[in-house]
C-alpha cells in the first residue's frame, strides 16, 4: 500500500512539475524491465501501473489554471451566492475572510449565472459573528486576479487559491444577507456550527482572551478558532502552535469519550461503535475539515469498520490508504502544509515508535512514549518546516514534553465540558466549573510556551533546504530507524552502517556553503515601488529602497516578498539601507526589515522629516541600534576591490522626490545607476558629475511624466532600462518616458518580474523571473 501511494504521488509529481511525458516513458520502461526480470508478481505491476496513470489523468483533469471569473477580473461588481468555509478574521482584526460559491455576478450592465465558480472573499471589518457557513449573501465590491509571485521565495496566493479549486478575489465592501431556502444537508450542516459557537460563547463568560481561543483550538482546532497573533508567535518559538489545531488525538479522544459512555448505558456493541463513529464525523464538520483531522477520521473510521467485521489493519497500510483515497479525491491536497505535516509526522511515529517502545511494562511505555514522541515528531517534521517557514523551533521537544501532561487534562476538560455545555439547563454551571478549573493550566501553558518560545535562540532562522538535501535527511531518517529495529539490524548492520554513513557525507557535502564571487542586483516585483539587493563579489548585502507597507494594516512587501527571499537564501544582515526619500512606496518596507536583521546604517536624504512613517524609522532604528546617516553630494558609501558606491544629491528641497537619493555603482567595467523619485530638476543638477553612456538606469519615479527628459537620455544613453512599477492611477510609466528610452532594452518588473543582474570578470548578463518554471531565466 505505501508503494502504490508512492507511485500515486509520483504521478501527481509528474503533472505538477510539468514533467508528465518524461516521468510517464520512464515509468514505463522500469515496469517493463520488471515484468522481463520478474522482480514483482504481474499482479502487482498492472495495479501500480492503473494507480499511476488514474493519478495522471485525475489531476490533469482537475488542474486548471484559470475559471471564467479570473477571466472577467478586474471589475467592480455585484455577486450573490453561499458561503462555503467558516468565517477567519485576519490578524490584524479588520477583515473577515470566507470561501464564496457564486450563483451570480453583475458588472457593467452585465449578468452572469454560475452553477460551481468558488471565489475567496475578503471582507471590510470584522463580521465573523453576524455570518455563518451556507449563509446566503449578495456583496458588493471589487473581483480581482490574485496577486502574482514575481519574485523567488514569495508565496504563491494564486496557487494557494487553487488549491482549494478557486481562482479569483472579491474584495468586498458590504453586503445583504438574503433569506433563502437552503437543503438538509446544509441545515445540518449550520446546526453543527451553531453549536460550536454556542459553546464557545458560554465559555466566553468565565474565559478571557487568550484563554477562551486557546481552549477554543485545543477542542476545536484554529479553522473554527483564529487565536491571537501574539499567542500564534509565542507557539510558533516554542514548538507549540500545533496544539491549536485539531489533530488525531482530538479525534480519538472524541471517539473514546462517546464509545465508553455507550458502553457504560450498556449499548450493543456494534451500535456503540457506529454511533461513536457517527459522532466523530459530527465532530469533524465542526472543524473545518482540516487534512489533519481528516486524516485522523478517515483512519479511525477505518479501523472502526474492521472492529466490526472482525479484521485489523496495518497502521502504515492504513495510513498510506487514508492519503491515497483522499489524495483521488482532491489530488491538491498533496500541496496543502497541513497535509503534508499530518501524514509525515504520524507515518514516522507509526514507524519509529514500533522500534523504542516494546518494553512490555505499560507505565514505562507510557513514560518513554511521552519523551520519544515529541522527539520522533520533532524529527521528522524539521525539513518540512524550514522548506515553509526558515526556522527551528530548537526546544520545541522539551516544551512538547512539559505541555502534554497539562494538554491531556485541558483536552479532557475541554471536551467535556463543551459536550456537557450543550444541555441548557446545566450549560453555564458546567462552564462555570469546569473553566475555574480549566483557566489556571491554560495560563500555565501560555507560561511554559513563553518560557521557551524567549530564551536565547528559541527560534533559530534557516536558509531553504534543496528538494535534494530533504530526500538525504529522511533517507537518513530511515536508515537510523531501521538500525533500532532489532530484527532488521541483525540481518542488515553492516549495509546500513555503509549506507547511512554515505548519505551523511553527501548530506554535509551539500551544506558546505559556495559562494560566487559574482556582482548580483535585484529589482524586486513590489508593484509601484521600489527595492533593490545589491550582493558584492565580497558577499556583502545592501538594499536600496524597501517597498511599501501594507495596505491599511496589512503586511508590509518587506515581509512577504523580501525577508522571506532574504531567509531562504541565509542572509540575516545588511551593510546598510539606503532610503532614497520617505515616500511609502520607497521606506514602507524598513520598519519591518529593522526588527527583522542586523542592519549597520541607514542612509537617508533628511534626518529631520516630518511624517509618520520617518519617525517610526527613526524610532525603531534607534532601538535596534541602527546608525541614521544623512546622505551628501557626491559621497562615497562603499569600496570593496573593483566597486564603488557613490551617492549625489540634485537639490536640497521641500519636493521629496526631486532630492531623492541618486546612487551610482560601478564595478570593473560596468555601472548602473538608481534614481528614487528624483526627476528631471535633481538629475539635471548633477548630470555632468555622473557618466556617460551607463549600462543599466534605474527609470525614476517608476517612468512618470517627468521624470526624464532628452538631454538627460541622450547623455546617460542606457543600454538597459529598468523601470519598478505596478498597476497604478497615476498612468505610469507615461508614453512620453517610454518613447525617450526607445533606444534602451526596456525591463518592467510588472511584465517581467524580478529582475537580476550577475556581472562577473567577462561581463554582465540579465535575467527575468519566469513565474511557471519559479527560476530566473536569461533575458
Amino acid at each position: 500500500m505505501l508503494i502504490s501511494v508512492s507511485i500515486y504521488i509520483l504521478a501527481l509529481f509528474s503533472v505538477f512539475a510539468n514533467h508528465l511525458l518524461i516521468i510517464s516513458a520512464v515509468f514505463s520502461l522500469l515496469l517493463i524491465i520488471f515484468i522481463i526480470k520478474n522482480y514483482f508478481p504481474i499482479k502487482y505491476l498492472i495495479i501500480w501501473a492503473i494507480i499511476f496513470y488514474i493519478g495522471t489523468i485525475n489531476t490533469t483533469f482537475r488542474l486548471r489554471n484559470e475559471d471564467e471569473l479570473l477571466n472577467i477580473a478586474p471589475v467592480n461588481s455585484e455577486i450573490t451566492g453561499t458561503i462555503i468555509s467558516i468565517p477567519q478574521i485576519t490578524d490584524n482584526n479588520n477583515k473577515t475572510k470566507f470561501f464564496f460559491n457564486i450563483d451570480s455576478i453583475e458588472y457593467a450592465g452585465t449578468k452572469k449565472d454560475f452553477k460551481d465558480e468558488k471565489v475567496l472573499i475578503s471582507l471590510e471589518s470584522n463580521h465573523k459573528n453576524k455570518l455563518k457557513p451556507y449563509d446566503y449573501l449578495k456583496l458588493k465590491g471589487r473581483l480581482s486576479t490574485p496577486f502574482k509571485a514575481g519574485n523567488p521565495s514569495q508565496f504563491d496566493y494564486g496557487n494557494f487559491l487553487r488549491n482549494h479549486n478557486t481562482y479569483a478575489v472579491f474584495y468586498a465592501k458590504t453586503f445583504t444577507l438574503i433569506d433563502k431556502h437552503i437543503s438538509f444537508k446544509q441545515k445540518l450542516m449550520q446546526k453543527i456550527g451553531d453549536y460550536r459557537e454556542n459553546i464557545i460563547n458560554k465559555h466566553s463568560k468565565y474565559l478571557k482572551t487568550p484563554n477562551l481561543e486557546i481552549l477554543g483550538g485545543i477542542v476545536f482546532g484554529d479553522d473554527a478558532i483564529n487565536p491571537p497573533q501574539n499567542i500564534k508567535h509565542s507557539f510558533i518559538n516554542s514548538g507549540l502552535l500545533h496544539i491549536l489545531a485539531a489533530s488525531g488525538m482530538n479525534v480519538a479522544f472524541i471517539y473514546t469519550f462517546f464509545f465508553l459512555i455507550f458502553t457504560k448505558i450498556k449499548l450493543n456493541y456494534k451500535f456503540s461503535v457506529i454511533l461513536g463513529m457517527i459522532t466523530v464525523i459530527i465532530y469533524s464538520f465542526m472543524t473545518g475539515l482540516g487534512a489533519s483531522v481528516i486524516r485522523a477520521t478517515g483512519m479511525l473510521l477505518f479501523v472502526l469498520i474492521g472492529k466490526l467485521i472482525d479484521r485489523d489493519a496495518h497502521s502504515i497500510s492504513l495510513l498510506s490508504f487514508v492519503g491515497l483515497l483522499m489524495l483521488l479525491y482532491n489530488p491538491l491536497y498533496i500541496n496543502d502544509v497541513g497535509f503534508q505535516l499530518s501524514f509525515i509526522v504520524t507515518f514516522g511515529i507509526l514507524l519509529t515508535s514500533n522500534s523504542i517502545i516494546k518494553l512490555e511494562n505499560n507505565i514505562l511505555d507510557y513514560i518513554i512514549g511521552i519523551v520519544a514522541i515529541p522527539v520522533i515528531a520533532q524529527l521528522w517534521v524539521i525539513p518540512i518546516q524550514i522548506f515553509y517557514f526558515n526556522n527551528i523551533s530548537l526546544y520545541s521537544v522539551f516544551a512538547n514534553i512539559m505541555s502534554i501532561p497539562i494538554l491531556m487534562i485541558i483536552s479532557f476538560g475541554g471536551f467535556v465540558s463543551s459536550l456537557l455545555a450543550g444541555i441548557t439547563p446545566i450549560a453555564d454551571i458546567v462552564c462555570r466549573i469546569f473553566d475555574f478549573i480549566l483557566n489556571p493550566l491554560i495560563s500555565s501553558l501560555i507560561n511554559i510556551s513563553d518560557f521557551w518560545g524567549n530564551l536565547p535562540n528559541a527560534n533559530i532562522q534557516t536558509s531553504h533546504p534543496t528538494i535534494f538535501q530533504i530526500i538525504l535527511y529522511y533517507a537518513i531518517l530511515l536508515s537510523t530507524t531501521a538500525l533500532l529495529n532489532k530484527e532488521i539490524r541483525t540481518k542488515y548492520t553492516k549495509i546500513l552502517v555503509k549506507t547511512l554513513t554515505i548519505l551523511l557525507l553527501a548530506l554535509l557535502i551539500t551544506l558546505i556553503p559556495i559562494k560566487n564571487k559574482n556582482l548580483e542586483i535585484i529589482a524586486f516585483d513590489v508593484g509601484n515601488a521600489d527595492c533593490f539587493l545589491i550582493k558584492t563579489p565580497n558577499n556583502k548585502h545592501i538594499m536600496i529602497d524597501t517597498g511599501k507597507d501594507g495596505y491599511n494594516g496589512g503586511k508590509s512587501q518587506a515581509e512577504i516578498i523580501i525577508l522571506k527571499y532574504l531567509k531562504d537564501k541565509g542572509i540575516k544582515d545588511l551593510d546598510f539601507i539606503i532610503l532614497t526619500h520617505f515616500d511609502n512606496d520607497h521606506c514602507g518596507g524598513a520598519v519591518d526589515l529593522l526588527k527583522s536583521l542586523k542592519i549597520n546604517k541607514i542612509y537617508v536624504n533628511n534626518l529631520n522629516h516630518d511624517s509618520i512613517a520617518a519617525k517610526l524609522i527613526h524610532q525603531t532604528a534607534d532601538a535596534n541600534n541602527t546608525k541614521t546617516v544623512l546622505a551628501k553630494n557626491k559621497q562615497i558609501i562603499y569600496e570593496e576591490s573593483g566597486l564603488k558606491l557613490t551617492n549625489y544629491l540634485g537639490i536640497n528641497t521641500d519636493n521629496d522626490n526631486e532630492s531623492s537619493i541618486i546612487t551610482l555603482l560601478e564595478y570593473k567595467n560596468f555601472n548602473m545607476l538608481f534614481t528614487g523619485d528624483s526627476g528631471i530638476i535633481g538629475l539635471n543638477k548633477i548630470l555632468q558629475e555622473l557618466p556617460q553612456n551607463i549600462d543599466i538606469l534605474k527609470v525614476p519615479h517608476h517612468g512618470a511624466i517627468k521624470s526624464l527628459d532628452k538631454k538627460i537620455v541622450n547623455y546617460l544613453n542606457p543600454k538597459y532600462s529598468i523601470i519598478s512599477v505596478g498597476e497604478n492611477k497615476f498612468g505610469h510609466p507615461a508614453v512620453y518616458t517610454l518613447s525617450l528610452l526607445k533606444e534602451s532594452k526596456i525591463l518592467r518588473t510588472d511584465s517581467n518580474n524580478a529582475i537580476l543582474t550577475k556581472v562577473n570578470k567577462k561581463g554582465y548578463e540579465i535575467f527575468t523571473y519566469n513565474l511557471k518554471t519559479r527560476k530566473f531565466i536569461k533575458y
